[in-house]
């Protein structure tokens, strides 16, 4: 099965277009990075908080809410 040049053209052009919509917001994230000469990756971890989980006093552990 044969399909039209004229059907074959656009799906080329819808799958480059795809493609470019997909790779635009990467590239400008490292453009941005590159700009502002910004390293996320090189930025130290913030330690995890040490906070209790936060309980109702009525709460039961059957899982139900009777």
């Amino acid at each position: 099965m044969k399909i039209e040049e004229k059907t074959r053209q656009k799906i080329i052009r819808n799958a480059v277009l795809s493609l470019f919509i997909y790779v635009l917001p990467i590239v400008l994230m490292f453009v941005t990075f590159y700009i502002t000469g910004d390293r996320p990756w090189l930025k130290q971890q913030h330690k995890p908080e040490k906070t209790k989980s936060v309980n109702p006093k009525n709460s039961s552990s059957n899982g139900t809410s009777d």
